[in-house]
């Protein structure tokens, strides 16, 4: 069975398919970051189908988090690395410790899927070399990828989450390139981003017209 670690809030812990969980921050008591994990894993589901997720909280109920607590989190991943990781968010500014956390886990084998901004500045983890780095494109129905290397994301995939309506964008985009990751999956990360061209649609950026 796969295994994505899931940063991010925290999913139930009655999920059938949640391995295991570990916070990094306290619970607030806001809502938002269950809902956004929930519909991160729902996207993954409806793209992978079976897998088991290692769920890394790193958002306490509101979506925000530090660095530091994302670098804990990969720390508790790469003590036993899953084959895929999940990072839905961003961060402006870059980080020496970020950065050489995330170098461990792509070191072991992991795929790191993270979302980047369709426009603006690159964010981090999405602009660490090696991390794959997935923005919003409407031109992707669920199940499909563009090719954009651009200089802040080198995918784009279907901005709309599964179940949710709600919750849309980069980071949505992100979950659907890493259920498709975990579909494709061949034993090794090389193997497996071969295998996935066969998703890419589209080559470049979306343009539109008016």
């Amino acid at each position: 069975m796969i295994r994505v670690g899931l940063i991010d809030g925290p999913l139930p812990e009655a999920s059938p398919d949640l391995a295991v969980q570990a916070r990094f921050s306290e619970a607030d008591g806001f809502p938002a970051a269950g809902n956004h994990a929930s519909a991160m894993a729902d996207t993954i589901r409806a793209q992978a189908g079976e897998v088991h997720f290692v769920n890394a909280v790193v958002f306490p109920g509101r979506l925000a988090t530090s660095a530091g607590t994302v670098c804990a989190a990969l720390d508790w991943l790469a003590e036993n690395p899953p084959e895929i990781v999940l990072c839905s968010f961003g961060m402006a500014r870059p980080s020496v410790e970020l950065t050489g956390k995330t170098q461990t886990l792509l070191q072991a084998g992991c795929l790191i899927v993270a979302s980047a901004p369709a426009r603006g500045e690159p964010v981090y983890p999405a602009a660490i070399e090696g991390v794959i780095s997935v923005q919003g494109d409407a031109r992707c129905l669920p199940g499909e990828l563009s090719r954009l290397d651009l200089p802040q994301a080198t995918y784009g995939a279907c901005p709309a989450a599964t179940c949710n309506p709600d919750i849309r964008g980069a980071s949505v985009a992100a979950a659907q390139m890493a259920g498709l990751l975990a579909r494709h999956w061949r034993g090794t990360a090389d193997d497996t981003l071969t295998a996935l061209e066969t998703a890419i649609r589209y080559h470049g950026r979306e343009r539109r017209t008016g």
